[in-house]
C-alpha cells in the first residue's frame, strides 16, 4: 500500500462522518446515472418513433401523388415522379428514392444513379414484398447514421414502386449529446449540494460520537467521572448520549462505593488488628506471668481472632457474589431442609444467651418443626449454601438484638402467587425508622457500639440481600423500636 492509498485509507475508515459522505455521494451518484441512463435510451427510443411516424406519413402522402405514374412507367410519368420527389426533399430536408417493382431506381432526391437495382437493400426489399419496412444504418460515405422508411405503392393488389425516405440522425444525436451534457451538469450540481448536505448531516451526527469518545478517552487516562455529555437532542443520538450520562453516573456512584467500600473494610481490619498488637505487647510486658491476666487477654485474643476471622470472610464472601461466583452452581432447593439447617446452626447461640427459638405456622400459631415448615415438595432453585448463609445472617441478627428471656420466631409458607416466604421475628430492640431504609447497606451500622461488641461486621445483611437477589427474590424488614423486628425472605418456588 503506496502513500496515497494510506492516507485515503486513513481519511475514510477513521471518521464516520466521511464514510457518511462517500456513502451518499455514491448512492446519490449511482441513482443520477442509473437515472440519466434511462432518460437517454427513452428520449432516443421516442425520437426515433416519433421520426419514423413523420416519415411514413410524408411516403404515403408522396405515394397518394404518384401511384398512377408509376403505373404508367412513361418518359412524362417519371419526369413528374422526379419533380414530386425533388420538391418534398427539399422542403422537408429529407432524402427520398423511388423504385419500380423490380427494385430499378426511377427517381431520387440526390444525384440520382439511373437503373441502379436496389432490390439488396433490406427495406426496400421488405417493401417490395408488401410491407412498410424501416431500418437504421450508418452510409460509408458520410459516415453518418441514417433512419429509412420504405413504402410500398400499390395499385390493383399489387406492389408498382417502392418509397423509401429516409433522414440523417446527426440532428437526434446531437441532441441527445446536448441532453447528455445537461445530465452530468446536473450530476455534478447534485453531487456538489449531496457532498455540502452530507458534511454538515454527517458532523452533526458525528459530534456527538466524537465527544463521546473524547469524554470516555479522558476517563479512561483520569477516573475522573465528574464531567457528562451535553443532551440536546431528541433522537437515538440523544439517547445514546442520556445513556452515556447515565453509564457514568453508575461508574461514578460504583467508583464512590468502590472506595468507601476499601476504606470501611481497611478500618474494619486495622480495628481488631490493633487490638490484637496490644494484647501481644501486654503479654510481653509481663501479662503473661500471671495466670488471671493471661487468661483474660488469651480470651480476648480468640475473641478478636474470631471477630477478624469473620470479617476475612464477609468479605470474601461479598467479593464473590460481586464477581458473579457459583452462579451457575443451582439446584432444587428444600425449603424445610433450609431453614432447619439455619436453625440447628444458630440454636446454640440462642440457648447460650437465653433466647428462646420457636417454630410457628403460616397463621402465626407456635408449632412442631414439622407441622410449620412446608413440605419436601416445595423447592426453589438456587444455591443452598447461599441461601442458607442469607437465613442464618438473618437469625444470628435477631439472636444479637434480642436480650435474654427473648422470642426469636420462624415461619415458612407458600402463597398463591407462586411464591415462598420465610418470615423470621424477633422480641428485641427494634431499629429506628431512620436506619432502616440503610440496614442493607454495606458496613451500615444502627448502633455501632452494640455490632462491635457482639462482633458484627455490618456486611451481613448487605450479604443476605445480594444473595436473595441473584436468586430473583426479595427481602424486607418491619421493626417497631423497643417491640422487635420482622425480616421477610420472598422466593420463587421452582
Amino acid at each position: 500500500m503506496n502513500l496515497l492509498d494510506r492516507i485515503l485509507h486513513k481519511w475514510l475508515f477513521r471518521s464516520l462522518a466521511n464514510q457518511l459522505l462517500i456513502t451518499y455521494l455514491l448512492v446519490i451518484t449511482i441513482a443520477l446515472l442509473a437515472v440519466s441512463l434511462w432518460a437517454l435510451v427513452a428520449i432516443r427510443k421516442e425520437s426515433l418513433t416519433d421520426l419514423q411516424n413523420t416519415l411514413e406519413v410524408e411516403a404515403v402522402n408522396l405515394g397518394l401523388e404518384i401511384d398512377n405514374d408509376l403505373v404508367l412507367d412513361s418518359a412524362q410519368a417519371r419526369k413528374r415522379i422526379q419533380s414530386a420527389v425533388e420538391r418534398r426533399a427539399s422542403k422537408l430536408g429529407v432524402a427520398i428514392v423511388v423504385v419500380d417493382k423490380d427494385g430499378r431506381l426511377l427517381s431520387d432526391s440526390s444525384p440520382p444513379l439511373a437503373g441502379k437495382n436496389l432490390s439488396n437493400e433490406q427495406e426496400i426489399n421488405e417493401a417490395l414484398a408488401g410491407v412498410i419496412s424501416n431500418s437504421t444504418r450508418s452510409e460509408p460515405v458520410s459516415n453518418t447514421n441514417w433512419l429509412y422508411v420504405a413504402y410500398p405503392v400499390r395499385s390493383m393488389g399489387e406492389t408498382t414502386g417502392v418509397i423509401r425516405v429516409g433522414v440523417a440522425l446527426t440532428e437526434i444525436e446531437r441532441r441527445l449529446q446536448r441532453d447528455l451534457i445537461v445530465f452530468l451538469e446536473i450530476i455534478f450540481a447534485t453531487g456538489l449540494v449531496t457532498v455540502l448536505i452530507s458534511l454538515w448531516l454527517a458532523t452533526r451526527v458525528n459530534r456527538p460520537v466524537k465527544e463521546m469518545s473524547a469524554l470516555a478517552k479522558q476517563i479512561s487516562i483520569s477516573g475522573d467521572f465528574s464531567a457528562f455529555l451535553p443532551v440536546s437532542r431528541k433522537d437515538e443520538i440523544g439517547e445514546l448520549c442520556l445513556s452515556f450520562n447515565q453509564m457514568i453516573g453508575r461508574l461514578r456512584e460504583q467508583e464512590r462505593m468502590r472506595q468507601e467500600f476499601i476504606a470501611n473494610a481497611s478500618h474494619e481490619l486495622k480495628t481488631p488488628t490493633m487490638a490484637i498488637g496490644s494484647v501481644v505487647e501486654a503479654l510481653q510486658a509481663g501479662a503473661a506471668e500471671d495466670p488471671k491476666l493471661r487468661g483474660q487477654f488469651l480470651q480476648s485474643l480468640e475473641r478478636l481472632a474470631d471477630r477478624l476471622t469473620s470479617l476475612i470472610q464477609d468479605l470474601l464472601d461479598i467479593s464473590k457474589l460481586d464477581s458473579g461466583a457459583e452462579a451457575s452452581d443451582q439446584e432444587a432447593v428444600s425449603i424445610a431442609q433450609l431453614v432447619s439447617d439455619a436453625v440447628e446452626q444458630v440454636r446454640g447461640s440462642a440457648d447460650k444467651k437465653g433466647v428462646r427459638l420457636v417454630f410457628r405456622n403460616a397463621e402465626g400459631q407456635d408449632a412442631s418443626e414439622t407441622e410449620a415448615l412446608p413440605g419436601a415438595e416445595v423447592r426453589v432453585l438456587g444455591n443452598f449454601l447461599q441461601l442458607l448463609r442469607a437465613v442464618t445472617n438473618i437469625l444470628t441478627n435477631a439472636i444479637n438484638y434480642t436480650p435474654a428471656g427473648g422470642l426469636v420466631a420462624v415461619q415458612a409458607f407458600t402463597t398463591t402467587e407462586a411464591k415462598v416466604l420465610v418470615k423470621i421475628s424477633d422480641t428485641g430492640v427494634g431499629i429506628e425508622p431512620a436506619d432502616l431504609p440503610h440496614i442493607f447497606e454495606r458496613f451500615y451500622r444502627a448502633d455501632k457500639a452494640r455490632t462491635r461488641e457482639t462482633g458484627g461486621t455490618g456486611l451481613g445483611l448487605a450479604i443476605t440481600r445480594e444473595i436473595i437477589a441473584r436468586h430473583h427474590g426479595t427481602v424486607a424488614v418491619d421493626s417497631i423500636v423497643g417491640k422487635g423486628s420482622t425480616f421477610t425472605i420472598q422466593l420463587p418456588v421452582s
